[in-house]
């Protein structure tokens, strides 16, 4: 990980951090993004990617924006939520190929404490994710778990 890159975002230069950004691939700046949430928690590195999506709204950066809201800033109160809107704009977004992944975001979301999905979205999200992929497991588990 780049020092400087995790003191431009903690420190909220984002046009400095954006210029070394635009270096990286997805998965670089994933990487990157994620190691710096772990080790210093702030919702600057959040901020940081919403202005990347403000600029250039793509698929890949909701992706991002997701993963962190629901891996190593999960702990900040609203982060469920907002992975929320993250979780719908990449199912928007999405090409029919891509789609059943997004969708099991809906599923992930339902399956956690706070249950920000209820049962009703979950349900069709699970049904769609089987009509595009019918071997998917997560899809097929929540699926005989409402049977049960």
């Amino acid at each position: 990980m780049s020092t400087n890159f995790k003191e431009l975002i903690l420190k909220g230069r984002f046009a400095e951090a954006k210029s070394f950004s635009k270096h990286l691939s997805f998965e670089e700046l994933d990487e990157e993004l994620t190691d710096i949430a772990f080790t210093c928690p702030s919702m600057s590195i959040y901020t940081f990617m919403v202005s990347l999506l403000i600029e250039d709204e793509k698929i890949e950066f909701h992706e991002i924006a997701f993963e962190l809201l629901v891996n190593p800033l999960c702990h900040i109160e609203g982060a469920y939520h907002a992975a929320l809107y993250h979780a719908r704009r990449c199912i928007a977004l999405a090409d029919k190929q891509a789609l059943a992944g997004y969708l099991s975001y809906l599923l992930f979301l339902h399956e956690i404490p706070d249950k920000i999905i209820d049962d009703e979205e979950a349900l069709a999200a699970a049904i769609k994710i089987i009509e595009l992929d019918f071997d998917n497991k997560v899809a097929k588990e929540f699926l005989a778990d409402k049977i049960r």
